[in-house]
């Protein structure tokens, strides 16, 4: 006899803790996406972080009349170093935690389960549900924003390494004479290709007029990526040059991972699909450069047609892996 989920008898709720934003998503059991949206966060501590992913849930709760005990739990995705035991965050520096216990607090408040994960992980878990890696057993989702993660799976399972910190490639020196990072190092991948890194540098490239199509943009402050992305499908010589220079540098980090964990696979998330159908070709380049011809040729490297939403709604499948047992 066949049996299939009904949809609407469970859900899951998923939670991406971001610098100054909650994003939020309701899911059922079939993995249907019922509601989503986002709210800001005027002051990312925990205690208001949790005061406000708690509001989220209770208001999609009474929306959708979902009652308590048809709720399998939370999923949270957070910017750090999580250790799975605990549940407590170690260290998230990109929004100021340090030795958080959100898990914990938004249990309390809800008391439902609440689980916690590393948002490029939540990514991963999310690809290998229902996105572009559930046939790959090896691979990785790198995460481009703020702040650059991976989420890496190995042999059809999550791998997070002995204290958590697996996937912080953010901080591989990618540039022995770059710019100081927060850790100490110098050249750090963060520091070259992040979000911020990219901005910060064509900001500084408007105020020096060098920049075109970015010149009708009235407070340069104000530049953000997606003025860039366009600036640069413009033809803006400037800008395009600054976007490869940032996919160069991830190419060299890139070649690391390829080299030490020969996955099938590497997506690429976040911030990157703003602009990555730029640059993609670059990227490759400096892999068949640099990385081993072997697990080089072996790799496919994507954009997550995820985009934004991989982490939240990897975390909203977290409850639903518990469900099933995964």
């Amino acid at each position: 006899m066949l049996l299939e989920l009904k949809p609407g008898s469970w859900y899951s709720v998923g939670l991406d803790i971001e610098v100054d934003t909650v994003q939020y998503v309701l899911m059922d059991i079939t993995g249907q996406v019922l509601h989503e949206g986002s709210v800001p966060l005027r002051v990312n501590t925990p205690e208001m972080t949790v005061m406000a992913s708690e509001a989220c849930v209770r208001q999609m709760m009474r929306k959708f009349s979902i009652r308590k005990e048809r709720l399998l739990g939370v999923g949270i995705s957070v910017p750090g170093i999580v250790d799975s035991k605990s549940r407590r965050v170690v260290l998230a520096p990109n929004i100021g935690w340090e030795d958080a216990d959100p898990a914990g607090m938004l249990e309390s408040e809800i008391g439902l389960p609440v689980y916690i994960e590393n948002e490029a992980m939540a990514s991963a878990i999310c690809e290998n549900w229902i996105g572009s890696c559930q046939t790959a057993g090896n691979f990785v989702c790198l995460n481009i924003r703020s702040g650059i993660g991976a989420g890496i799976f190995t042999g059809g399972m999550p791998y997070r390494g002995t204290s958590g910190s697996a996937g912080e490639v953010g901080h591989l020196v990618v540039d022995e004479n770059g710019p100081r990072c927060g850790c100490g190092n110098r050249g750090c991948l963060e520091t070259l290709a992040s979000t911020g890194s990219i901005v910060e540098k064509a900001r500084r490239l408007a105020r020096k007029g060098l920049v075109s199509n970015l010149k009708k943009v009235e407070n340069f402050d104000g530049i953000t990526l997606e003025d860039i992305a366009d600036a640069a499908r413009a033809g803006d010589a400037a800008v395009i040059s600054l976007l490869e220079d940032a996919a160069r540098y991830i190419g060299i980090a890139l070649s690391y991972i390829i080299n030490t964990l020969n996955p099938s696979r590497i997506v690429l998330g976040k911030d990157f699909t703003v602009y990555g159908d730029l640059v993609l070709d670059t990227l490759r380049k400096i892999i068949d450069a640099r990385a081993l011809k072997r697990p080089a040729s072996n790799v496919e490297i994507v954009i997550s047609q995820l985009g934004e939403r991989a982490s939240t709604l990897g975390a909203a499948i977290i409850p639903l892996k518990k469900l099933f047992g995964r």
